[in-house]
């Protein structure tokens, strides 16, 4: 019995009104049954309002007790992609700082001849290198990641 002739068995059985079915040829014997519904009991738990009015109370407390939230710096990360299509090769490592403009990778197509120097926008660190070496790359792919400074 092939597997598709099995799962229309069983949707017989699902939309239909029949609660068992039971099928033999040759060696091959199927038996399919509905289980019985399952019944769902919904039980409320008693909620006690004092206790939810004081946690209200509490809450609101804390909250005007708090007068100075330090603000922390955001990181600011931007991405290096990639100006077209070839293999990557960077020239950069994670954790080397680099300057705007400055060269850190390679995009080359050998078939075509072709090679674009990859540099990057920002001043920074080199946080992230997106791309194995080597590896095959589209136009606008993020090849590093550089937290800015």
């Amino acid at each position: 019995m092939k597997l598709h002739e099995l799962r229309e068995f069983i949707k017989l059985v699902n939309q239909s009104s029949i609660e068992e079915l039971e099928w033999e040829k040759g060696k091959t014997r199927i038996v399919i049954k509905k289980s019985a519904p399952v019944e769902v009991v919904a039980v409320h738990a008693p909620v006690q309002v004092g206790e939810m009015e004081h946690g209200y109370q509490e809450a609101a407390a804390t909250a005007e007790s708090v007068d100075v939230v330090a603000e922390v710096p955001k990181e600011v990360t931007q991405q290096v992609m990639s100006p077209g299509v070839g293999l990557f090769y960077a020239e950069v490592t994670v954790g080397q700082t680099v300057q705007v403009g400055e060269k850190v990778g390679r995009c080359t197509a050998d078939a075509l001849q072709l090679s674009a120097e990859i540099t990057t926008p920002v001043s920074g660190i080199i946080t992230e290198i997106l791309v194995v070496d080597g590896q095959f790359v589209d136009y606008g792919r993020a090849l590093l990641v550089v937290k800015t400074q």
